[in-house]
């Protein structure tokens, strides 16, 4: 389960969030439980073509959640922040999604998410044929 507020996940039996400390009430419980983690890893946002903010990724069937990692943890951490998932950032809701473009940040290949209001969001991802492969069938759905 996630929390509908803030995106974090929760215990199957949560009536608060640890988190962000918002109430989880039956019906939402409910609604929530029908949300099913697709593909989850490396995920890092590339903000301009000089700043990549370090980062993890989740899809579920519902929605792309993205969590980014501070700056404070990446310098502590160094390469081994990679292995975090991060802190709740925003969320996408597959229905809001119009389409994905291929994009570049340097020699990388990244995937750019366009949603129905014309706002585009940049990521590369660890596995990206395989996210890609996986939004691709949500959105066709």
């Amino acid at each position: 389960m996630f929390c509908t507020n803030c995106g974090h996940q929760l215990s199957d039996t949560a009536k608060f969030c640890s988190e962000c400390g918002y109430s989880i009430n039956s019906s939402e419980i409910q609604n929530v439980q029908e949300e099913k983690v697709i593909k989850e890893g490396l995920c890092n946002r590339v903000k301009s073509k000089f700043f990549v903010q370090n980062g993890h990724g989740i899809l579920t069937n519902k929605r792309f959640i993205y969590s980014k990692h501070s700056l404070a943890k990446i310098a502590g951490m160094g390469v081994l922040v990679n292995l975090t998932k991060g802190d709740y950032d925003f969320d996408i809701p597959i229905a809001d999604i119009a389409e994905l473009k291929e994009g570049k940040q340097g020699i990388s290949k990244t995937i750019i998410i366009v949603t129905k209001t014309g706002e585009e969001y940049n990521f590369y991802f660890t596995d990206r044929q395989i996210w890609l492969i996986e939004f691709q069938n949500l959105i066709s759905k």
